[in-house]
Protein backbone atom coordinates (compact mmCIF):
# COMPACT_ATOMS: atom_id res chain seq x y z
CA UNK A 1 0.00 0.00 0.00
CA UNK A 2 1.24 3.38 -0.75
CA UNK A 3 0.16 5.39 2.88
CA UNK A 4 0.31 8.99 3.19
CA UNK A 5 3.66 9.13 3.83
CA UNK A 6 4.45 12.28 1.36
CA UNK A 7 8.30 11.07 0.87
CA UNK A 8 6.79 7.96 -0.53
CA UNK A 9 4.34 9.55 -2.73
CA UNK A 10 5.31 9.60 -6.86
CA UNK A 11 5.59 13.33 -6.67
CA UNK A 12 6.53 13.83 -10.29
CA UNK A 13 7.84 17.65 -9.33
CA UNK A 14 11.05 17.81 -7.04
CA UNK A 15 10.66 20.77 -4.70
CA UNK A 16 10.37 23.87 -4.50
CA UNK A 17 6.73 22.93 -6.29
CA UNK A 18 4.26 20.07 -4.21
CA UNK A 19 0.82 19.44 -4.75
CA UNK A 20 -0.59 21.73 -2.20
CA UNK A 21 -4.55 23.21 -2.43
CA UNK A 22 -2.41 26.61 -1.75
CA UNK A 23 -0.86 26.64 -5.64
CA UNK A 24 -3.77 24.93 -7.04
CA UNK A 25 -4.91 27.97 -9.45
CA UNK A 26 -8.68 26.88 -9.22
CA UNK A 27 -9.82 29.58 -11.75
CA UNK A 28 -13.81 28.73 -12.87
CA UNK A 29 -13.19 25.52 -10.53
CA UNK A 30 -13.09 26.98 -7.23
CA UNK A 31 -16.22 25.10 -5.91
CA UNK A 32 -14.45 21.89 -6.21
CA UNK A 33 -11.49 22.88 -5.08
CA UNK A 34 -13.81 23.99 -2.05
CA UNK A 35 -15.18 20.91 -1.63
CA UNK A 36 -11.92 18.69 -1.56
CA UNK A 37 -10.30 21.39 0.87
CA UNK A 38 -12.86 21.65 3.35
CA UNK A 39 -12.18 17.86 3.61
CA UNK A 40 -14.18 14.39 2.76
CA UNK A 41 -16.30 13.24 5.92
CA UNK A 42 -16.53 9.24 6.69
CA UNK A 43 -18.31 7.54 3.82
CA UNK A 44 -18.25 10.65 1.10
CA UNK A 45 -17.38 9.55 -1.91
CA UNK A 46 -16.22 11.30 -5.17
CA UNK A 47 -15.43 11.36 -8.73
CA UNK A 48 -13.08 14.03 -9.62
CA UNK A 49 -13.05 13.83 -13.90
CA UNK A 50 -11.28 16.19 -16.18
CA UNK A 51 -9.39 15.64 -19.30
CA UNK A 52 -5.89 14.79 -19.12
CA UNK A 53 -3.55 17.64 -17.21
CA UNK A 54 -6.63 19.54 -15.89
CA UNK A 55 -4.92 19.31 -12.36
CA UNK A 56 -6.28 16.02 -11.07
CA UNK A 57 -3.69 14.45 -9.47
CA UNK A 58 -2.50 17.42 -8.04
CA UNK A 59 -5.52 18.06 -6.08
CA UNK A 60 -5.61 14.64 -5.28
CA UNK A 61 -2.13 14.72 -3.39
CA UNK A 62 -2.88 17.58 -1.95
CA UNK A 63 -5.90 16.24 -0.40
CA UNK A 64 -3.53 13.41 0.77
CA UNK A 65 -1.13 15.90 2.29
CA UNK A 66 -4.36 17.78 4.04
CA UNK A 67 -4.84 13.77 5.70
CA UNK A 68 -1.33 12.95 6.19
CA UNK A 69 -0.87 16.36 7.84
CA UNK A 70 -4.14 15.81 10.55
CA UNK A 71 -2.31 11.61 11.01
CA UNK A 72 -5.48 9.96 9.39
CA UNK A 73 -5.00 7.08 7.50
CA UNK A 74 -4.81 7.13 3.67
CA UNK A 75 -3.59 5.40 0.57
CA UNK A 76 -2.88 6.42 -2.94
CA UNK A 77 -3.14 4.41 -5.40
CA UNK A 78 -1.86 5.05 -9.27
CA UNK A 79 -3.79 3.25 -11.46
CA UNK A 80 -1.43 3.08 -14.48
CA UNK A 81 1.10 1.23 -11.98
CA UNK A 82 1.40 -2.84 -12.66
CA UNK A 83 0.61 -3.14 -8.80
CA UNK A 84 -2.34 -1.40 -8.63
CA UNK A 85 -4.64 -4.22 -8.23
CA UNK A 86 -2.23 -5.51 -5.00
CA UNK A 87 -2.61 -2.07 -3.91
CA UNK A 88 -6.10 -1.98 -3.87
CA UNK A 89 -6.58 -5.54 -2.10
CA UNK A 90 -4.43 -4.33 1.03
CA UNK A 91 -6.03 -0.72 1.28
CA UNK A 92 -7.61 0.01 4.99
CA UNK A 93 -7.41 3.35 5.02
CA UNK A 94 -9.90 6.13 6.38
CA UNK A 95 -8.96 7.91 3.15
CA UNK A 96 -8.49 6.07 -0.49
CA UNK A 97 -7.54 7.64 -3.43
CA UNK A 98 -7.30 6.06 -6.95
CA UNK A 99 -5.88 8.36 -9.41
CA UNK A 100 -6.20 7.57 -13.50
CA UNK A 101 -8.70 4.87 -12.44
CA UNK A 102 -9.93 4.63 -16.18
CA UNK A 103 -5.99 2.73 -16.67
CA UNK A 104 -7.99 0.04 -14.78
CA UNK A 105 -10.85 -0.69 -17.39
CA UNK A 106 -10.37 -3.78 -19.33
CA UNK A 107 -8.32 -5.11 -16.57
CA UNK A 108 -10.39 -8.18 -15.53
CA UNK A 109 -8.13 -8.58 -12.19
CA UNK A 110 -7.66 -4.86 -11.75
CA UNK A 111 -11.69 -4.03 -12.43
CA UNK A 112 -12.76 -6.96 -9.49
CA UNK A 113 -9.90 -5.38 -7.02
CA UNK A 114 -11.31 -2.29 -7.12
CA UNK A 115 -15.03 -3.48 -7.13
CA UNK A 116 -14.01 -5.24 -3.80
CA UNK A 117 -12.19 -2.47 -2.53
CA UNK A 118 -15.29 0.17 -3.16
CA UNK A 119 -17.94 -2.39 -1.31
CA UNK A 120 -15.18 -3.12 1.42
CA UNK A 121 -14.45 0.78 1.86
CA UNK A 122 -18.55 1.63 1.69
CA UNK A 123 -18.72 -0.78 4.91
CA UNK A 124 -16.18 0.85 6.65
CA UNK A 125 -17.26 4.27 6.02
CA UNK A 126 -13.94 5.23 4.00
CA UNK A 127 -13.62 8.36 2.43
CA UNK A 128 -13.07 7.82 -1.36
CA UNK A 129 -11.88 9.73 -4.24
CA UNK A 130 -11.39 8.93 -7.77
CA UNK A 131 -9.82 10.54 -10.38
CA UNK A 132 -10.52 9.60 -14.13
CA UNK A 133 -11.55 10.76 -17.58
CA UNK A 134 -15.06 10.70 -16.75
CA UNK A 135 -15.73 8.19 -19.48
CA UNK A 136 -14.61 4.90 -18.72
CA UNK A 137 -15.79 1.64 -20.32
CA UNK A 138 -15.43 -0.88 -17.39
CA UNK A 139 -16.39 -4.79 -18.19
CA UNK A 140 -17.69 -5.36 -15.23
CA UNK A 141 -21.56 -4.00 -14.97
CA UNK A 142 -21.41 -3.55 -11.45
CA UNK A 143 -18.06 -1.70 -10.47
CA UNK A 144 -19.33 0.74 -13.75
CA UNK A 145 -22.55 1.33 -11.12
CA UNK A 146 -20.97 1.63 -7.84
CA UNK A 147 -18.67 4.65 -9.33
CA UNK A 148 -21.70 5.98 -11.38
CA UNK A 149 -23.15 6.77 -8.25
CA UNK A 150 -19.91 8.51 -6.42
CA UNK A 151 -20.96 12.32 -6.23
CA UNK A 152 -18.94 13.93 -9.27
CA UNK A 153 -16.89 16.86 -9.51
CA UNK A 154 -15.75 18.09 -13.07
CA UNK A 155 -12.86 20.46 -13.71
CA UNK A 156 -13.30 23.20 -16.15
CA UNK A 157 -10.58 24.44 -18.56
CA UNK A 158 -8.71 27.39 -17.72
CA UNK A 159 -10.35 30.90 -18.28
CA UNK A 160 -7.74 33.68 -19.45
CA UNK A 161 -7.03 34.78 -16.09
CA UNK A 162 -6.59 32.00 -14.63
CA UNK A 163 -4.53 31.10 -17.28
CA UNK A 164 -2.12 34.69 -16.48
CA UNK A 165 -2.82 33.56 -12.86
CA UNK A 166 -0.92 29.81 -12.88
CA UNK A 167 1.56 30.99 -14.91
CA UNK A 168 2.63 33.45 -12.94
CA UNK A 169 2.61 30.90 -10.16
CA UNK A 170 4.52 28.59 -11.91
CA UNK A 171 7.56 31.39 -12.39
CA UNK A 172 7.07 31.68 -8.36
CA UNK A 173 7.11 27.98 -7.67
CA UNK A 174 10.07 27.28 -9.99
CA UNK A 175 11.78 29.92 -9.20
CA UNK A 176 12.44 31.12 -12.91
CA UNK A 177 13.83 35.01 -14.16
CA UNK A 178 11.42 35.72 -16.78
CA UNK A 179 13.32 37.45 -19.62
CA UNK A 180 11.46 40.28 -21.85
CA UNK A 181 8.21 39.05 -23.13
CA UNK A 182 8.37 35.42 -22.26
CA UNK A 183 4.88 35.50 -20.53
CA UNK A 184 3.32 37.32 -23.37
CA UNK A 185 4.74 34.67 -25.41
CA UNK A 186 3.56 31.91 -23.25
CA UNK A 187 0.11 33.34 -22.92
CA UNK A 188 -0.57 33.33 -27.01
CA UNK A 189 1.68 30.44 -27.69
CA UNK A 190 1.64 28.10 -25.46
CA UNK A 191 -0.31 25.49 -24.08
CA UNK A 192 -3.43 25.79 -21.48
CA UNK A 193 -3.53 22.53 -19.89
CA UNK A 194 -2.49 23.22 -16.83
CA UNK A 195 -0.32 19.52 -17.19
CA UNK A 196 1.59 20.39 -20.09
CA UNK A 197 2.26 23.98 -18.64
CA UNK A 198 3.94 22.22 -15.89
CA UNK A 199 6.01 19.47 -17.64
CA UNK A 200 7.00 22.92 -20.08
CA UNK A 201 8.06 25.09 -16.58
CA UNK A 202 10.22 21.74 -15.24
CA UNK A 203 12.12 21.55 -18.38
CA UNK A 204 12.61 25.62 -18.75
CA UNK A 205 13.85 25.29 -15.36
CA UNK A 206 16.33 22.50 -15.69
CA UNK A 207 17.77 24.64 -18.69
CA UNK A 208 17.91 27.84 -16.95
CA UNK A 209 19.87 26.28 -14.18
CA UNK A 210 22.24 24.35 -16.17
CA UNK A 211 22.59 26.98 -18.59
CA UNK A 212 22.44 29.77 -16.32
CA UNK A 213 20.15 31.93 -18.21
CA UNK A 214 17.19 33.71 -17.68
CA UNK A 215 13.79 32.22 -19.19
CA UNK A 216 13.56 34.11 -22.54
CA UNK A 217 11.52 34.27 -25.48
CA UNK A 218 13.94 31.71 -27.94
CA UNK A 219 14.34 29.19 -24.99
CA UNK A 220 10.43 28.94 -24.32
CA UNK A 221 10.18 28.67 -28.70
CA UNK A 222 12.77 25.79 -28.50
CA UNK A 223 11.07 24.06 -26.17
CA UNK A 224 7.44 24.17 -27.13
CA UNK A 225 9.27 22.98 -30.56
CA UNK A 226 10.79 20.48 -28.83
CA UNK A 227 9.36 16.11 -28.74
CA UNK A 228 8.39 16.90 -25.43
CA UNK A 229 6.02 19.59 -26.10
Amino acid sequence: MIRADMSQLPLSLAPPRGMRFDNFVAGPNRAVVDTLRRGLSAGDGYFLCGPRGSGKTHLALALMAQWSARAHRACFVPGAVPAAAGLLDEARPELAVVDDVEQLAGNATAERALFNAINRWREARTAVLLTGSGRIDFGLPDLASRVGHLARLTLQPLDDEGLDLLLGQLVEDFQLIAGRGMIDYLRRNGPRSPGRLVGLFERLARRAQAERRVVSVPMVREELAGPDS
